[in-house]
């Protein structure tokens, strides 16, 4: 036998109660987050990250593309300008060019669009040279932008940043999910003994 003295559990004095009652009256207890919430909504960062990865190079491709398509199969176009409407500034107070529509036609179809690149007034009537987009006529630039312009691979900086970051990120991810469900593991095993 051993001398260790176990105190026993006596009857519950007044004080007990009463820290009790004014725990019950500020409200109840935290509740903690399972860790298999922070395990899915990790998953959850990985996966949009993911996504806006693959949207950003495929947003850069079709730039490109568009570029080449158009300085090598535009369609010449005379566009009508319709009206210009002037642009203000971040704080208002200053302009910051204008955004011009005009009336297209390609083939037996008239368009009325946004002209693209055209960002100095011009007034309604005055007739500008554009280049429709083959793919998508109603799609019109000007013609001295689509001979300025050239397909660059500096577009794919920041979709290649977004595809490091996504690896790093989803490395770090699959780290931690792996030594989570080693500690699950081990923890159902001492459980279990």
């Amino acid at each position: 036998m051993s001398d260790e003295h176990h105190p026993t559990p006596g009857p519950r004095d007044g004080n007990d109660v009463a820290a009790e009652r004014v725990g019950a009256l500020r409200g109840s207890s935290a509740v903690g987050v399972q860790r298999s919430f922070w395990v899915y909504a990790g998953a959850l960062v990985v996966l949009l990250l993911g996504v806006v990865t693959v949207v950003s190079f495929v947003s850069a491709s079709s730039d490109n593309a568009r570029i080449e398509r158009m300085k090598d199969h535009g369609i010449a176009v005379a566009v009508t300008v319709t009206d210009c409407v002037g642009n203000l500034g971040g704080s208002g107070s200053n302009g910051a060019g204008a955004t011009c529509r005009g009336r297209s036609q390609v083939g037996a179809t008239t368009f009325h669009e946004v002209i693209g690149s055209l960002s100095a007034f011009s007034p309604p009537g005055a007739v500008v040279r554009g280049v429709a987009d083959p793919a998508r006529p109603s799609t019109v630039e000007l013609a001295s932008a689509v001979a300025a312009a050239r397909p660059s691979d500096g577009v794919y900086l920041a979709p290649g940043l977004l595809a490091l970051r996504f690896v790093v990120l989803a490395g770090g991810y699959v780290r931690l999910a792996r030594r989570s469900s080693a500690r699950d593991r081990a923890a159902r095993a001492s459980a279990s003994e």
